[in-house]
């Protein structure tokens, strides 16, 4: 269907393919990095205030695990839910409503003593927080042209290391003179603050409006907002609409028979990557007590992992818009395993400084790349629903994942076997990725400088 009467049609791919990047995608790209970033502090602030926690409510810090259950499971049920909605009724209306949830669930942790009540604001905090990441990466990967979807969409991830950032700098500068509340005040504050951005300034983009209603009047204003040096009317030919109902269009892009097998191995690569992550939350202690650091070499291994893993994030979309995902996902994720059995050889040697910096570049990258490659997997009408099921099918394989600490440590493993076995879910990830990428119908690189 067309847009106007008069003038050239193009279809609404070749026209965001020929654009230039320009201030509106660089406006959508930091609003969807610091989004990505409030996010990510939302979601780990319990654990960083968790000893003022237990103290203040009169429990053992054991007992908080109850309240991080219950944000996990909101994590998980948001994960399947809140995504085909987005699909629905859009990106930015949707993110408005959930960093509003978030906002008012950190609010009213403000008033609690208990568990019990916590508990149901983390939940509701889960719930709203947990798709975030999946529609941000959604918006941002369709609103950028193909030559830069995985760009685009890897610094979108990276904000996740900059919210990490941020709860650094809350337990230096407020935890200690305001206490845990403190920390929810900047929880509170910080959703809030960018709720008119969302609303007056993050865009739909212009695939999904598309797919849902061709003959959408926004469709026009949009392009225009997308290229100002246009001056005569850009004709959109749009997909078309299909006949079928919306929620088995939806099935099946994402579970369809052409697209089954694609998104098992995709959440099998999810899975990998996310199961190294929780397993992974035990390395401090792993340092600590296994290896024999002391606690200011662990702050250091913990520095440089997070600096390493920030620049991984960053980079990696550049190299996949050049080289495409199967010669750089698969690359990134051999490596990061290659170099995770290295920590264990070289510890506590100088050497396991650099293989953790490796290690963490790889890794984060690696898992920085997921989303990007289940954008380029899915079309826009499923595309945050694709996603979003991915990091669902994570979440729920990576529930027990945290018992690898408590098995190692239990059975004395040394460093070289815990880290070897920290490598396993990596390599996972490589070979999984590349089965994805040698079936038919996988995404292809696009070479920067040409249009689709």
């Amino acid at each position: 269907m067309q847009m106007a009467t008069t003038g050239r049609a193009i279809d609404v791919d070749s026209f965001l393919d020929g654009l230039k990047f320009n201030r509106f995608h660089l406006t959508v790209l930091i609003l969807c990095t610091i989004l990505t970033a409030i996010d990510g502090y939302e979601l780990y602030i319990v654990g960083w205030v968790l000893p003022d926690l237990a103290r203040d409510f009169g429990v053992s810090r054991t007992a908080i695990t109850s309240a991080m259950v219950a944000q996990q499971v909101g994590m998980l049920l948001g994960a399947f839910v809140i995504p085909p909605l987005a699909d629905r009724i859009g990106r930015p209306r949707l993110l408005f409503f959930c960093y509003t949830g978030m906002a008012l669930s950190a609010f009213a942790i403000l008033f609690t003593s208990s568990l019990l009540p916590f508990a149901i604001c983390r939940f509701i905090a889960g719930f709203c927080g947990t798709a975030m990441i999946p529609i941000l990466v959604s918006l941002a990967s369709e609103t950028a042209p193909q030559r830069l979807r995985s760009t685009m969409s890897t610094i979108t991830v990276s904000g996740t290391m900059i919210g990490a950032l941020l709860g650094a700098l809350m337990q230096g500068f407020v935890l200690e003179p305001f206490g845990w509340r403190g920390g929810f005040w900047i929880a509170v504050a910080l959703p809030t603050i960018m709720l008119p951005f969302i609303y007056f300034l993050l865009p739909e983009s212009l695939r999904s409006l598309a797919a849902r209603n061709p003959g959408d009047p926004k469709i026009q204003t949009l392009a225009r907002k997308m290229d100002p040096t246009r001056e005569e009317p850009v004709l959109l030919v749009a997909p078309p609409k299909p006949e079928r109902a919306a929620g088995a269009v939806l099935f099946g892009d994402v579970l369809g028979p052409d697209q089954r097998m694609k998104t098992f191995l995709m959440w099998a690569i999810t899975i990998s990557s996310f199961v190294f992550i929780t397993a992974g939350v035990w390395k401090t202690t792993i340092f600590k007590d296994v290896v024999g650091l002391p606690w200011s070499q662990v702050a250091l291994i913990n520095g440089v992992n997070t600096v390493a893993g920030f620049i991984g994030m960053l980079t990696i979309g550049f190299f996949i818009d050049r080289f495409g995902f199967k010669r750089v996902m698969v690359s990134t994720f051999l490596l990061a395993a290659a170099f995770s059995v290295l920590i264990g050889l070289t510890a506590p040697t100088i050497g396991m400084f650099v293989a953790v910096a490796f290690m963490a570049m790889f890794q984060h990258g690696g898992q920085a790349s997921i989303p990007a490659l289940a954008a380029a997997l899915y079309p826009p009408r499923s595309r945050a629903t694709g996603i979003g099921w991915a990091y669902g099918a994570a979440r729920v394989a990576s529930i027990f994942a945290p018992l690898f600490g408590a098995f190692v440590l239990g059975e004395g493993f040394g460093a070289i076997t815990i880290f070897a076995l920290l490598g396993v879910p990596l390599a996972s990830a490589g070979i999984f990725t590349f089965w994805l990428m040698s079936l038919k119908g996988a995404p292809k690189p696009v070479r920067a400088g040409h249009g689709h």
